[in-house]
């Protein structure tokens, strides 16, 4: 289940590098900071929260559509709030928030004073699928920044519970926080290409245990340097191996 988790991670590595329409583009290809709202939502769709594990990814809807005509502005919380999703025993709710350079909230996006959007997640409810009922707790935060000087950046947190049986009675018992730090978004060159972040770091990192085998511990740190081969730290019950994986080929990483 860890080398799956492994792998699954990756697989969110390249869902944030990979498709060339997640970075705001002028027509002649060059990345601009005054993105409008909707390039903004659609750059704040990295699923941390896929974290969770396949078999949870392929049943909950993260990253649903964000904008204006779903997410109406709420006053009494200054942001706006998306109308929740459920399927398969799950609730997700979203929102989102405008931000000027100071930190203040506003009831619009503006090309010339918003400088952030932060939004937030929640995925709460049992799966019962396949000999498996999951309870899930999962929050998650994601701030795109840069917005009026550039580059855009991403920022976020989250946290991941779950609970519950896995194959009709295995007990599983797994607590997955992860981070996004200073994530460099890329310029959009043209349509089509194939584009990774320039910087940053995304870092995941989990405990707990699974039916009788001892409990464990393991981290995952991406380092992201514009190339489609992002560095991968590996940290499992207190052994740690450095490996390399080319986001733009298939297969599992490289380990030294």
């Amino acid at each position: 289940m860890r080398r799956q988790l492994v792998a699954l991670l990756v697989v969110i590595a390249t869902a944030c590098g990979s498709d060339s329409s997640v970075a705001p583009s002028t027509t002649d290809g060059a990345n601009t900071s005054h993105a409008t709202l909707e390039q903004a939502l659609a750059e704040l769709t990295l699923p941390v929260l896929a974290a969770g594990g396949g078999s949870v990814t392929t049943t909950i809807p993260v990253g649903l559509a964000l904008g204006i005509g779903r997410c109406p502005y709420t006053a009494a919380s200054q942001s706006f709030v998306c109308p929740p999703a459920m399927a398969s025993g799950i609730t997700i709710k979203q929102s989102f928030t405008v931000l000027s350079a100071s930190g203040a909230k506003q009831s619009a996006f503006d090309h010339a004073t918003t400088a952030s959007v932060k939004t937030s997640t929640s995925v709460v409810g049992t799966i019962v699928e396949d000999g498996a009922a999951l309870t899930i707790d999962s929050q998650q935060e994601l701030t795109l920044g840069g917005l009026l000087a550039g580059p855009h950046t991403l920022d976020g947190t989250s946290t991941t519970r779950l609970s519950g049986t896995f194959f009709g009675d295995a007990p599983i018992d797994v607590r997955i926080t992860g981070s996004i730090s200073s994530l460099v978004l890329p310029t959009n060159t043209a349509v089509g290409a194939q584009v990774w972040p320039t910087g940053g770091t995304i870092v995941v990192a989990s405990s707990g245990t699974f039916a009788d085998l001892p409990p464990f511990t393991s981290r995952l740190t991406m380092t992201f340097n514009g190339t489609s081969t992002v560095t991968l730290t590996i940290t499992e019950n207190g052994f740690s191996q450095t490996c390399q994986h080319d986001l733009a080929k298939p297969g599992l990483p490289v380990c030294a």
